[in-house]
């Protein structure tokens, strides 16, 4: 990955942000977190090994990502394994070291509304697809089908207000 593009996308930002925080944190921080919520490959498996290593109770460093993936099959053959060590070397490395808790929250909000927002842009598709061509009833029930759209709304809008009597979990 390029410098510019890790300094710019919010995934890779928040993904790197997470690298930096201990345990309890990053768990507040995963909380509702899904890898479908990342339109960046990379960036989205990164997620899946931060989810999968803060539930096991350990801090999401590249060093702890980095070993389970390679412990559980995740890491593939040499020439993945070496993508995987600079793209967390990189997100590491461009993510802010000073307050990242506050960040990766921040981040979080804007990677919910970018995941949100590619949702809505998905049915809408879906939806002029179907206006052309599906029998009414299936473009009826289509219409009725928000609930991915709306659950994401609602996760996007909880990261931008959080309640803050509530410290989210990771689901182990």
């Amino acid at each position: 990955m390029d410098t510019a593009t890790a300094l710019t996308n919010p995934e890779i930002q928040f993904v790197g942000c997470l690298l930096w925080l201990e345990n309890r944190t990053a768990r507040r921080v995963l909380s509702g977190m899904n890898t479908s919520d990342l339109a960046d490959p990379q960036a989205a498996h990164a997620l899946g090994l931060a989810i999968e290593v803060v539930a096991d109770g350990r801090d999401p460093n590249p060093v702890n990502l980095y070993a389970h993936a390679r412990a559980t099959g995740q890491a593939g053959g040499e020439y993945p394994q070496q993508r995987l060590t600079r793209w967390l070397a990189d997100a590491y490395g461009v993510a802010s070291s000073t307050a990242p808790a506050h960040t990766a929250a921040h981040l979080k909000a804007v990677v919910l509304r970018q995941a949100w927002r590619r949702t809505v842009a998905e049915h809408a598709h879906r939806l002029q697809q179907a206006a052309h061509e599906a029998p009414d009833d299936v473009l009826a029930d289509l219409l009725d089908d928000t609930g991915r759209i709306d659950t994401l709304k609602a996760r996007a809008d909880a990261a931008t207000h959080p309640d803050m009597r509530t410290g989210g979990e990771v689901a182990a």
